[in-house]
């Protein structure tokens, strides 16, 4: 098959093969007229999923797709404007992307670029505008004006999907309506190199389309098929593969709520899909997660996974398909020539990374002279998926595209079957768990700095990303500086993943004859460093008896028991899915949550043990997410004193980056005593309030015990003088407000000893968590309970059983329950000049409606207990609408945000 076969028809059934009747007989040639044709076949088949924002369907995609090309001709771009697109939320970015590569040139941006590397950008390549999200991206503005770049501000869609509305300035005379052609750019990104600039690739309408009939021929591909999208749209494999493959072949992809963390229940059963395409860091996490949690795992399967980027050990394959039911496959490919070699589900052999698309591919000699089967030598490429070659660098594009080829640098072998085997690189370029580092970068960037006379960054294994960076420079004489503070240094230089995660200073770096810096030589030095300190903390002894805890959290996470008091967790191969795992696991061993910045602050795990010691001692009242100066928080007290409120950490990133959200725990954790009045809890809270924002208006929220915390907050602020803006509360009980449970409180404050009343509140709530039952099935339930309670004691009784005793930390709880109980028992809220929004589980809302100014309520999932940790998303969602569209969606305007429940059923009442 010659090379030019690429664009073999696919199989029968794919969107490909269905013509559009108006152009029958009509192979698409660019991602517009492919989209559409998908568009007009099925226009209500889901497009994009998210658990952040609603769906969006083939129709909207396509209808955004116009409304873009639209307004871009207006403000007078036409198909050659470079566009380049900066937006933080991942679903929202990979359509601005699609949007605009069918009209004209998508140049997708890193959002966590800092401003010198962007600078550098943005100088290497000139754009024509840059769009960024309306709500706060100074740092894109500011880029814009640096740059005298027009700029296209994008809002969320009002149905909350993630398609968006752009607001861009007219020009005075419109750009020509022309459609880009089939070898014209769709979009241009941005490569790591062996210089210290990155490389610029462009990507055509042609490489694209035969890249996805490649990618649907090798998987069998269908419309049914949808992708989980764990990939950045802004880098290659993520807006190729994950991306615009299964929208082109007429399927459908899914964004999680966050890629670094794995949840296994939103990922799979919940998106629901059939594959999915990462690097190994994210399918070991996948595998960890899934052998520590299987309880996660539902029935819900995709049908292949596929992996990239670096290497994946055949003991880590094995035991995911073991665990997981599904295979996972290797593939192999680069941001030049997308997807070059797979294995698939039918054709795979192990410890390769299958077969190349025929005639596209050949090893060669260092003569360019091609190699027999089993011989190593340079990997080259051709076919209709190359790009035409890099941008403004004629001299790289003659080193590497030779007589039809693609010289990709990397080092390969092709067995007698034909498939593919990888055996290192020829360039100065790491893979760091997908994420591609140039050590040349690094050294260029080091060699800034004044204290720096000689530098060199260089590769060192990691457990799990394969590759990590490391460092060693040389100072000039008479100067010092610390590595703490060149690594800090080199943070406002770097994205992050490029930051060296150890330093060295030594006195001169090893060169060869040539005066080339021989890096093996220093990672050689740094492995030898690295294994004495691990035999080092083979007998180190822990100091206390949280830091034996630390350690063995550590040692299970890493798998590895040479890890000592002060160690580094990073150093001994975490990475950023680890540090989050272990962040959670630490959460709930201590009951609180734990701000982020002391795992970045903790050098080793006696310092992290340190200070979490500390932090067990004294009481944290305020945790902040989300930090955007300018933007007005949500106040939420999280009403979670058994647990310490981790479910906040969920919230806050469903809720948004934009959305500002500043915890507040409930009085009683550890020593700190609990006031004896709702009113004195509030008043003891609102000076975090108001420290954090002087002037309203406010948005106050909370759950249960919270919730009434928070009610009693605002009515504070209201008498204060301030306005309030929305009061959010999740399931407070209700017997509070109910009239008749009101007047039983009364009367029982009067007569019954403390802990009495408080457990007469206790039973009255309970009997409330009931209350969307019909009374005869709830009382029902109650003799049930009471008769059930008695069987069972007389039943252990009789056989001699004797209960299980609580543990301390359950009497304290405990206690602690009662003291709450009794409080609430005593608290009978007023009603507030505010907007009062109801999340309700168990309890029914009717009871609260009258207390606010206005009310609307919502249904939400997982009952009373389970809401707040296990269905976050039921509650963000709307939560999200209301705080995003304030004046819109609050009840009694016309917003376009309905409640989840019909106006019938809502708070239990009988249309």
């Amino acid at each position: 098959m010659n090379y030019d076969s690429d664009a073999a028809v696919p199989p029968a059934g794919s969107v490909f093969a269905v013509p559009d009747p108006a152009t029958a007989g009509i192979e698409p040639v660019t991602l517009h007229a492919a989209l559409s044709r998908v568009a007009h076949g099925a226009p209500d088949r889901s497009a994009v999923l998210s658990t952040r924002f609603a769906p969006l369907d083939h129709r909207g995609l396509q209808q955004m797709i116009e409304q873009t090309r639209h307004q871009l001709r207006l403000a007078g771009f036409g198909r050659d404007a470079r566009i380049g697109v900066l937006l933080p939320e991942a679903p929202q970015a990979a359509v601005a992307i699609i949007a605009v590569a069918c009209s004209a040139v998508a140049v997708p941006l890193d959002p966590r670029l800092g401003p010198a590397e962007l600078d550098q950008f943005l100088q290497q390549l000139p754009l024509d505008a840059l769009l960024i999200s309306s709500d706060g991206d100074q740092q894109g503005r500011a880029a814009a004006e640096r740059h005298g770049l027009t700029l296209i501000s994008a809002e969320a869609a009002a149905d909350g999907s993630p398609a968006l509305q752009f607001d861009m300035p007219l020009a005075a005379q419109p750009a020509a309506d022309d459609l880009p052609e089939a070898d014209a750019p769709a979009f241009i990104l941005r490569s790591s190199g062996t210089t210290a600039l990155p490389k610029l690739i462009p990507f055509t309408h042609r490489n694209m389309l035969t890249a996805a009939r490649k990618w649907q021929r090798w998987f069998g591909l269908d419309a049914g098929d949808r992708c989980l999208c764990v990939s950045a749209p802004y880098y290659s494999h993520g807006l190729k593969v994950t991306i615009l493959t299964p929208l082109l072949t007429g399927g459908s992809v899914a964004f999680p709520l966050s890629p670094a963390v794995v949840d296994l229940h939103e990922w799979f059963e919940s998106l629901r899909p059939s594959w999915y395409s990462a690097g190994p860091a994210l399918h070991r996490a996948i595998l960890e997660a899934a052998s520590a949690h299987p309880e996660g795992l539902g029935t819900q399967r995709p049908r292949f996974a596929s992996s990239g980027g670096a290497p994946l050990g055949q003991d880590i394959i094995d035991a995911f398909e073991q665990t997981m039911g599904f295979p996972l496959l290797e593939h192999y490919g680069s941001s030049e020539a997308a997807q070059i070699a797979v294995n698939t589900p039918t054709e795979r052999k192990a410890d390769t990374v299958g077969r190349p698309w025929p005639e596209t591919l050949s090893i060669v000699d260092e003569n360019g002279n091609p190699l027999a089967a089993g011989g190593r030598g340079e990997i080259r490429v051709r076919g209709a998926t190359v790009m035409p070659g890099y941008l403004g660098d004629d001299t790289l594009n003659r080193e590497v595209l030779r007589d039809g080829w693609f010289h990709t640098g990397d080092i390969g072998s092709l067995d007698e079957d034909g498939f593919l085997r990888l055996h290192g690189r020829l360039r100065e370029v790491i893979n760091r768990g997908g994420e591609k580092v140039s050590l040349s970068e690094v050294d260029a960037v080091l060699l800034r700095h004044p204290a720096v006379a000689d530098a060199a960054a260089f590769a060192v294994p990691h457990q799990r990303l394969g590759q990590d960076v490391a460092a060693a420079v040389v100072l000039r004489p008479g100067m010092q500086v610390a590595a703490e503070e060149l690594q800090r240094y080199l943070r406002g230089e770097l994205v992050y993943f490029k930051v060296p995660r150890r330093v060295q200073i030594i006195e001169a770096l090893p060169r060869g004859l040539t005066g080339k810096v021989l890096r093996h030589r220093l990672a050689d030095a740094y492995l030898e460093q690295r294994s004495a300190r691990a035999r080092a903390a083979a007998v180190a002894e822990a100091a206390s008896e949280l830091e034996q805890q630390v350690l063995a959290l550590w040692r299970r996470l890493l798998k590895t028991e040479a890890v000592g008091p002060n160690d580094n967790f990073l150093d001994c191969g975490g990475d950023s899915l680890l540090a989050t795992e272990m962040l959670a696991e630490l959460e709930q061993m201590l009951g609180r949550v734990i701000p982020e910045s002391l795992l970045v602050e903790a050098e080793t795990a006696r310092e992290l043990a340190a200070r979490l010691e500390n932090l067990a001692n004294h009481v944290i009242p305020v945790i902040d997410f989300n930090a955007q100066p300018g933007r007005t928080p949500l106040f939420w007290f999280h009403g979670d004193f058994a647990h310490g409120g981790y479910y906040i950490r969920r919230l806050a990133r469903l809720l948004g980056p934009q959305q500002p959200l500043t915890a507040i725990a409930p009085h009683g954790m550890d020593n700190e005593p609990i006031p004896a009045s709702v009113q004195q809890m509030a008043r003891e809270r609102l000076p975090l309030i108001l420290a954090r924002q002087a002037q309203g208006p406010y948005r106050i929220g909370g759950y249960c015990n919270g919730a009434l915390v928070a009610f009693e907050a605002a009515r504070l602020l209201i008498e204060a003088g301030h306005e309030v803006e929305i009061v959010a509360l999740i399931d407070p009980p209700t017997a509070n407000v109910r009239p008749w449970s009101r007047a039983i409180l009364r009367t029982l404050d009067r007569v019954l000893p403390d802990m009495q009343l408080a457990r007469a509140y206790e039973a009255l709530s309970r009997f409330g968590e009931t209350s969307k039952w019909p009374y005869p099935k709830r009382f029902a339930n109650l003799a049930w309970k009471l008769s059930r309670r008695s069987v069972r004691m007389v039943q252990q009784r009789l056989a001699g059983h004797v209960p299980t005793p609580p543990t301390a930390r359950d009497r304290e709880v405990r206690v602690r329950f009662l003291q709450y109980s009794l409080v609430m028992a005593r608290y009978l809220p007023r009603r507030i000049d505010a907007p009062v929004v109801y999340f309700s589980a168990d309890y029914t809302s009717r009871a609260w409606r009258d207390m606010g100014a206005s009310f609307e309520s919502y249904d939400v999932l997982g009952g009373h207990h389970r809401c707040v940790k296990d269905y976050t998303a039921s509650i963000a969602t709307p939560l999200r609408a209301l705080l995003e569209e304030p004046a819109a969606a609050m009840p009694g305007q016309s917003g376009l945000m309905l409640p989840l429940t019909e106006p019938g059923e809502r708070d239990g009442l009988v249309p």
